[in-house]
């Protein structure tokens, strides 16, 4: 406060007293339950079925993956938001009878071992970091009839269909789009069904990632329809290689898998690649690089082939898939990486457009073949590469904060200029309309203009024809007149020539009779 105010404060404030002390504040002790012989009450430790599973940066790549992916399907983000669906578990009891059937079929050590795992709703293998064990079973194979259970309790698919709908019924809705690009793929009449619906299901019903709509700030606000990706279609083979599996089912699958590569953050799992291949293969990875291939391009098609049943074998296609509903796409970056140590020497040996299409041809696949060991051995430092990632963004953000604002700005004035653009399009459009429509008029009248000329002009010769016959007869019987008249005053001037010579003949005599 200043001197001023300070001079201005009233003479009996100084001589008030001070304000009383406040209660003393009871402790945290006094506040905790205890029991009625006054012993302290100890809250019960949490049960193992619901702690947390964790990972540290001292575990392996493959238990980190696995730990993260089961914390990405138990999140909100990889459930379908539609009212098409409801929350629905399928009962244990449902369960238990059909792995009750598959163990009579036959119960061996990798049966009971699967078994197991579908039963173990706690992920006690995660907790005890047993995922060495798992990856050694999906190595040996996961048993046909017990694939889809397996897939159901590890991707935690917990919808259905609502009431009022059917698969049957979403399936009559999608025939209707005729999709020609989903109806010639070489998928089985099955798996082609379900992704008709999946992308009616995208295209029609969702709000989903996989959309594309224009602006709200945009005139024309159409829809523009998305193609079902390459990864779905694979994925959907490899499904409906699932024996006893009804379509709507792979639906369900489908949904999930589906949901899980487009919400895979893409920009951060290629700089993964490039990391690892930077860290473990340098001079491989900068020689790929001067030869100005599009590496993004190259991972994307690389991470959808690895599914395609029609390039490499069936069962190696559902070993990959096992992996990553276990481990995520983090599996297929090991693979990745495994696949170019297999190919270096190829690598090194070729320049530019031989070796993009080495990278890009099937022989890069299938040459060399998917060694599962060996992927499982490779250890790229996922999180470092991660943490890499985010910092490299985070910095592009505030470094260039103000020329985000500036961006913006510049957004909002080009926003304006392309709705004031459109306007006069919208009024050129219209202009445009009235002069078509006159033009057309002004055709049809020149048309019937023309026609109605070429009509006189048929007339006018027609009577410039007749006019000529017309004269010519004129002519003549003007010249038969001239002639008659000629006749006439020729026989007229002979009578005259006659009268004369008679009377010359006359005065003759006479004249010579006077002489005689």
């Amino acid at each position: 406060m200043s001197e001023e105010a300070a001079n201005t404060t009233p003479a009996t404030s100084e001589s008030s007293p001070p304000p009383p002390p406040l209660p003393p504040r009871k402790s945290l002790d006094a506040m905790l339950p205890t029991s009625p012989n006054g012993s302290d009450k100890k809250l019960p430790d949490l049960p193992l079925s619901v702690g947390q599973i964790t990972f540290d940066l001292n575990d392996s790549v493959s238990q980190i993956s696995a730990v993260r992916q089961f914390e990405i399907y138990n999140s909100a983000i990889l459930n379908e938001t539609s009212d098409l669906f409801i929350n629905y578990n399928l009962g244990q009891n449902a369960i238990r009878s059909k792995l009750t059937t598959a163990e009579a079929e036959g119960s061996d050590e990798i049966t009971e071992y699967w078994v197991s795992i579908i039963e173990d709703y706690s992920n006690q293998f995660l907790k005890n970091k047993e995922i060495a064990q798992l990856e050694q079973k999906i190595i040996k194979g996961i048993p046909d009839g017990l694939r889809y259970y397996v897939y159901l309790k590890t991707l935690a698919i917990r919808q259905k269909l609502n009431s009022k709908e059917t698969f049957e019924g979403l399936l009559t809705k999608a025939r209707q789009s005729r999709d020609e690009y989903i109806e010639n793929l070489n998928v089985e009449s099955k798996g082609r069904e379900v992704l008709m619906v999946l992308n009616y299901y995208i295209n029609e019903i969702t709000n989903s990632r996989a959309e594309i709509e224009s602006t709200a700030d945009e005139v024309h606000q159409d829809m523009i329809q998305v193609p079902v990706s390459r990864f779905a279609i694979n994925v959907c083979r490899l499904v409906s290689s699932l024996p006893d599996i009804s379509q709507e089912e792979m639906f369900y699958l489908l949904l999930k898998f589906n949901r899980m590569f487009s919400e895979l953050n893409r920009d951060e799992f290629f700089y993964k690649i490039s990391r690892s291949l930077e860290e473990e293969l340098y001079d491989e990875f900068k020689h790929i690089s001067v030869q100005g291939i599009n590496l993004n391009n190259l991972y994307r098609n690389i991470t959808v082939q690895f599914l395609n049943s029609e390039l490499l074998e069936l069962q190696t296609c559902l070993h990959i898939l096992d992996f990553v509903v276990f481990e995520g796409f983090d599996f297929v970056l090991r693979l990745v990486l495994s696949l170019f140590k297999s190919n270096r020497a190829k690598i090194m040996e070729l320049d530019g457009d031989e070796l993009l299409r080495f990278l890009t041809s099937p022989e890069f696949l299938t040459g060399v073949g998917v060694d599962f060991t060996d992927s499982l051995l490779q250890e790229p430092k996922i999180i470092q590469y991660e943490n890499e990632f985010y910092l490299i963004n985070a910095n592009s953000l505030s470094n260039n904060s103000n020329e985000l604002t500036n961006l913006k700005e510049v957004n909002d004035e080009l926003v304006i200029k392309i709705n004031e653009l459109r306007r006069k399009i919208d009024s050129l459009q219209a202009t445009h309309l009235e002069i078509s429509n006159q033009s057309e008029e002004y055709t049809a009248n020149l048309n019937a203009a023309e026609a109605e000329n070429q009509k006189l002009s048929s007339i006018q010769a027609g009577l410039q024809e007749k006019y000529k016959h017309l004269t010519m007869a004129e002519n003549l019987s003007n010249t038969i007149k001239a002639n008659e008249e000629f006749s006439q005053r020729n026989d007229d001037m002979e009578q005259q020539i006659a009268s004369l010579k008679k009377s010359i003949g006359e005065k003759k005599a006479k004249l010579a009779k006077v002489k005689g």
